[in-house]
Parts: C-alpha cells; structure tokens; sequence
C-alpha cells in the first residue's frame, strides 16, 4: 500500500487548542479581539441554562458576570469558533438528572446555534465524567468528551475523556505553582499530540487566579504556541481536530489498481459515526519522480492540486465520503 493517513491534518506535527469554560460575554474585552488580532479560532462551552442571562450559580467567583446570549454565539460561529455544551446547571449531575444537564442541555443549545453540538464539557471537576454521565452522552449523540485532566491526547486515544491543561495564574493548593507559558508544548511536539488549553475569562487580573490567566498572561501564551509551534503546529477547534480523530480511526483504504499510468484508490468509512462534522483527511502517497512535477489528483472525479512533501511523496488533503475514489497520475481522468 503506498498511501497513509497523515496523523493530522495538512501533515501538521502537533495540535493546539483553547477552549474557555461558562461562555461569558466578557470574553470581548481581550481574549476574542486577541484571537482576531493572531487570526486563531477558539472555543466556548456554555452553561446552557445561563444563555444571555447574568450569572447566579451557587458561590460562583464569576456571579455578577453575563453568559453570552444566542447572537453573541452565532457571532463566534461566523468567526470560525466552536460550542461545546458546559452542563444546564454547572452542578453535580446525579443519574437521574442526566436527561436534562446532558439531553436537554444540547437540544436547546443546538437550537440557539442551529448546529449540531457533538462536544460536551464537564463542569466543576471530573465527578462530572462519572460513567453514567458518559453513557449519557453516547446515548444522546455527543462524539466527544473533555474533561479537567491535565495531560495531552495522543492520535488513536479515548474520546469521552479528552485532557484538557488549565491556562490559570497558578493551580489550587496545596498543588501550588507559576504560570508557565510553555506548559506541555515540547510534550505535545515530542508525542505528535493534542493539546487543549482551558481558561475562563480573561482579563486585566484574573478574577480567580486559581480558575483563570490574565490578558497578558494569555497573550504570552498564545505567542509560545505560534513561535515555539512555527509550521508544524496545527491550531484548531475541538470539534475539527475531533472529526479528524474519527475520521482517520475509521477509514480503511484499498488499492483499486495500479500501472504505469494511475495509482487507484478507494477509501471506506467502516462505521464513521453520524453527525461527524467535518469529513477530509490529509493523504500521502509514494508516486514516480516524474509525476511530482505537475502534481495533481482526481478525487471522485473533480481533479485537485497536490504537493510534493518529499522526492516521490504527493500529499492531498481532501473532503472524502465513504467509498470516495482518489487517483494519481497521467492517466487520471
């Protein structure tokens, strides 16, 4: 077989993403024009029950502070940004309340975005990715899951427990520590892994610096990822780096037919998922030397440009459907 799946999209190295608990609308101070300024997308997962509301939730650090209504969200969208559902209530969720903090949570999300909401994120601390909360999310359509687990993700790992690093001036006691703006990225580069930074809101001095980072803090941040990262660094939403995952665990790639004149593919989606939202795959494939000076392939028919990664590797990242036919070479029609 002379094609492989890339690891990850566009043949990147490593994966980062940032992602910012309760979805408060004084995220528009500094973290979104910031994200705007870098031209980064980032994610928020919303305590649905808050939509557009001030928040009044138990002994919250963050009470007095608006949740960001249904327009502020379509906003992020348009920017490029994702929803992931952050519970109904941000509380403990017992077995019996599961239809409602995981179920009706994402119904109603879904119905202020009109889209799909495959991510959910658990509030408080990880008794909320207690087994029964996770069967809850299976049952209900979710392809995914994060947690407050600080560790990477590495290709072909679990995805209902997806480890997220907290992006706060310092952790709890009596784990103390110093904001460390290069925290797990030589991990992620070593290991070709996923990393996912979560935060709240941003501002001049964190609100709770055990919750969350400043504006300048996340500044720093950002601008470790992008110089530390350079081209090997593929900056993405959840759900995008989500879809990848399922779609490079599910495809199965059979050699159709090979001669001095094409090399025929055909890719199959063995039970993808429904609802995986973004469906391409970035492809390398060994072909003759003499192929690579026009490259180009025809992927169900429609022909698309390819790069040279290498002498004799072609690499093509493509939208694919189970069953899609992808050839190279002269003879390709």
């Amino acid at each position: 077989m002379d094609m492989s799946i890339c690891p990850w999209k566009y043949g990147k190295q490593w994966v980062y993403s940032i992602t910012y608990d309760e979805a408060l609308s004084d995220l528009h101070q500094f973290a979104i024009p910031l994200h705007e300024e870098l031209g980064t997308p980032g994610h928020v997962e919303v305590v649905v029950s808050q939509i557009g509301i001030t928040r009044n939730i138990g002994n919250s650090t963050f009470n007095g502070l608006r949740h960001m209504n249904a327009d502020e969200l379509n906003d992020l969208i348009a920017r490029g940004w994702g929803i992931g559902n952050h519970s109904w209530s941000h509380q403990t969720i017992p077995p019996e309340k599961v239809d409602m903090e995981i179920g009706q949570a994402k119904k109603v999300l879904e119905s202020c975005i009109d889209q799909p909401v495959i991510l959910y994120c658990a509030p408080g601390d990880n008794i909320n990715m207690a087994p029964h909360v996770l069967d809850a999310c299976r049952k209900f359509g979710y392809l995914g899951a994060m947690s407050i687990t600080d560790a990477i993700n590495i290709p072909g790992e679990e995805l209902f427990w997806i480890n997220r690093t907290a992006l706060h001036d310092h952790y709890y006691p009596p784990f103390f520590s110093a904001f460390d703006p290069y925290r797990n990225i030589n991990l992620a580069r070593s290991r070709s892994g996923w990393l996912i930074d979560y935060c709240h809101c941003p501002i001049e001095e964190p609100l709770h610096p055990s919750k969350d980072c400043s504006a300048s803090q996340l500044r720093e941040r950002f601008e470790v990822v992008l110089s530390e990262g350079g081209d090997d660094v593929w900056w993405a939403v959840p759900e995008e780096v989500l879809s990848y995952h399922l779609m490079r665990r599910h495809a199965r790639i059979e050699s159709v037919a090979t001669s001095p004149g094409i090399q025929h593919y055909r890719v199959h989606l063995d039970r993808l998922p429904q609802g995986v939202p973004y469906q391409a795959l970035t492809l390398d494939t060994r072909v003759p030397a003499a192929w690579c000076r026009a490259p180009s392939v025809v992927v169900d028919r429609n022909r698309q440009s390819a790069s040279v990664v290498r002498p004799g590797i072609l690499r093509i990242t493509t939208e694919l459907k189970d069953g899609s036919d992808i050839i190279f070479g002269p003879a390709a029609v």
